[in-house]
């Protein structure tokens, strides 16, 4: 009898081992952190997994895997970028257990700007050309949205920065226009009225030089072009810009702009600490733009 109940435990407890063994690592739910995301061509999103198991959950595999790669591609860590304009099924596979997050893409930005500044730097490039009489004065263009404080460009909302090129006669404002983005920075001679400079990272100091957009994201805008027109102290700017990626960033900016005289020492202005004057060559810009 005794043998018989030693038997009996003794299968028992082979039952539980072998059944434990089997049911370690069984996964019970799969949760994300959100179900929905929606991203800029270009831009990332972490989607985070949690899970819970009968086992080692260190030990469970997790497989991430896109419905359409051409608008949102993920890595095994669950990190998304936007690659397309459309909407793609982000899912995690764990055990048997998949869990999905729906993601859209847009290739456009809207900005909505009630805020102007203008400041202006003289011939910051070094155009000059006493022989022919040519050359340009530069200017950066601030637009910005309620949310932002001009004085120091901290705050809530969207950036739009705009470098600009007028005629070695205008110092005070900008002329009415259309400004074309420039292709070729390695001429002085492209430097010319009614262009536009490419946004770009200074290599030697790391500061965004250029047309810029900060917001939704951060992009250096390279191609596009700003219409300008003017009645009275009002402007109204039509603006059509891409970002390397494609991203369309357009909208239209109605209001005053205030003005400022960026070749003026800090003590003479008082303020803005945001720029720095300095010698620059072809390649160097008269300014940095401190980020936020």
């Amino acid at each position: 009898m005794k043998n018989r109940l030693k038997l009996s435990s003794l299968i028992s407890l082979i039952v539980v081992v072998i059944f434990a063994s089997c049911a370690k690592n069984d996964v019970t739910t799969i949760t994300l952190n959100k179900t929905t995301s929606y991203l800029i061509i270009g831009q990332t999103d972490t989607i985070k997994s949690t899970l819970t198991s009968t086992g080692d959950i260190e030990k469970i595999p997790q497989a991430w895997t896109s419905s359409n790669t051409s608008i949102a591609k993920v890595t095994s860590e669950g990190i998304v970028t936007g690659v397309g304009a459309g909407t793609a099924i982000i899912s995690v596979k764990a055990g048997v257990k998949t869990v999905s997050c729906t993601v859209t893409v847009d290739d456009k930005i809207l900005p909505n700007l009630t805020q102007g500044e203008l400041w202006y730097y003289g011939d910051a490039y070094g155009t000059r050309d006493s022989i022919n009489g040519t050359g340009s004065n530069n200017y950066i263009l601030y637009l910005a949205s309620s949310g932002i404080n001009m004085d120091n460009l901290n705050g809530f909302g969207e950036i739009l920065i705009v470098e600009l090129n007028t005629s070695l006669s205008v110092k005070d404002s900008i002329p009415v226009g259309i400004y074309d983005m420039m292709t070729d920075l390695s001429k002085i001679t492209n430097f010319a009225p009614f262009t536009l400079v490419p946004g770009y990272v200074d290599s030697n100091t790391g500061y965004p030089w250029g047309c810029w957009y900060f917001g939704i994201i951060t992009a250096p805008v390279s191609s596009g072009n700003m219409n300008v027109t003017r009645l009275n102290n009002i402007f109204t700017i039509n603006y059509v810009f891409f970002d390397d990626y494609g991203v369309k960033i357009s909208g239209t900016y109605h209001g005053a702009i205030n003005y400022k005289d960026g070749t003026l020492s800090a003590s003479q202005m008082q303020q803005k600490t945001r720029f720095q004057s300095k010698h620059v060559n072809m390649t160097k810009k008269a300014m940095k733009f401190k980020r936020r």
